[in-house]
């Protein structure tokens, strides 16, 4: 039986020309882990744009029980960067590419979340795949990666399915191929419940 993982990424947005994580994304598509199934979707890197796009791309997956909901998204660090938790509210001044920060939108999203999943055991797995650095942290960015694993993390606990949101390295950094093989390891692990 093969397990169905649901993967989200970004495209370019301002200061980030090539993002990785549409990349790794469609490589995992391509050639997951044995035993895994992965369908992808790239989001648009807009506060007001990423929820809808998210349930658009649940119900285009559900036909099928996913056995978790991953979110990529490219941080400044050379490092893999496991998101513990998502706040409720974003007041950044940083424009999305729609040319609007959330301080001018007001999110609100109610209260912080936080995965129920075991980030260590993930983050051994990125290891053993060869991540040469990997951290976990309660700061996902504030930025529409944070409003994503929200959203993401909010759907999922309606669905009852394991979330994750996973920050990868720039390209500057890492390639994405080489990125790709080290997420293709933990998907791998989270698949595996």
């Amino acid at each position: 039986m093969t397990s169905l993982i649901l993967v989200t990424a970004f495209g370019p947005f301002p200061g980030v020309e090539r993002n990785p994580s549409r990349e790794v994304a469609l490589a995992l598509e391509r050639d997951p882990p044995p035993g895994v199934r992965v369908l992808s979707s790239e989001l648009p890197v807009t506060f007001r744009g990423v929820s809808p796009a998210i349930d658009a791309f649940l119900e285009r997956g559900l036909p099928e029980r996913p056995a978790a909901l991953l979110g990529l998204g490219v941080q400044r660090r050379a490092s893999f960067r496991l998101e513990r938790r998502a706040r409720g509210r974003l007041d950044s001044a940083r424009a999305d590419n729609d040319g609007l920060s959330p301080a001018e939108l007001g999110i609100d999203l109610g209260a912080e979340l936080a995965t129920v999943c075991d980030l260590e055991r993930l983050a051994d797995a990125l290891r053993a795949a060869g991540a040469p650095a990997v951290e976990l942290s309660d700061d996902a960015g504030g930025y529409v990666c944070e409003r994503t694993y929200h959203h993401l993390l909010v759907r999922g606990a309606e669905l009852a399915l394991p979330t994750v949101f996973l920050h990868i390295p720039p390209v500057a950094a890492m390639g994405p191929e080489e990125q790709a093989r080290i997420v293709r390891g933990m998907v791998g692990v989270l698949a595996g419940g």
